[in-house]
């Protein structure tokens, strides 16, 4: 970001001294004589090629990064304010209890997580593996309040949306290991 003001203004500067050149041309007919000796010059030297070559580069990508679209950065951990200061929670922390919570639920068999920014809070992608065992759009229901209770009884933390992708649907019966 900051290589990329540095160049604007150089830009910018560049463009004020051809514009202040050019407008002088009327007015101070020496100008006229220096611009033709110059451009003579630079007939005879392959150096302002080579400039002109970055100058133009340097355009086109000034021109290409102003519609360059910024993405909003996925935020790496939560903070919530306590009375007695403020607590951090990691977002793998916070994934862990997602994946928790779902594997709470019988006929959740994969999930994977992601997290986006929602208004002052926290929002949760899911994709996830389900069986085909029961009615899907219940499931997911279920997912949803369960992830989002899971994380706020445990870590303080709401959860103000859960968006469920189910991308597989696994037949058969599973057999599940729990551990106690």
């Amino acid at each position: 970001m900051y290589l990329k003001k540095v160049i604007v203004a150089l830009w910018a500067l560049m463009v004020a001294a051809v514009a202040a050149i050019i407008l002088l041309i009327p007015f101070v007919p020496s100008i006229g004589l220096a611009i033709r000796d110059f451009t003579q010059f630079m007939e005879d030297n392959s150096l302002f090629a080579s400039i002109a070559a970055l100058i133009l580069g340097l355009s086109l990508w000034l021109f290409f990064a102003q519609f360059q679209v910024d993405r909003p950065q996925t935020p790496s951990s939560v903070v919530l304010n306590t009375e007695g200061g403020e607590v951090r929670i990691a977002l793998v922390a916070v994934e862990t209890l997602v994946r928790q919570a779902a594997g709470q639920l019988k006929g959740v068999r994969e999930v994977r997580t992601g997290f986006f920014r929602r208004n002052e809070g926290l929002g949760v992608h899911l994709r996830a593996t389900v069986s085909a065992e029961g009615g899907i759009p219940d499931l997911v229901a279920q997912l949803q309040q369960r992830v989002t209770e899971h994380v706020f009884n445990t870590a303080g933390i709401r959860i103000e949306e859960v968006k469920v992708l189910v991308d597989n649907v696994a037949a058969g019966p599973h057999n599940r290991v729990e551990l106690r």
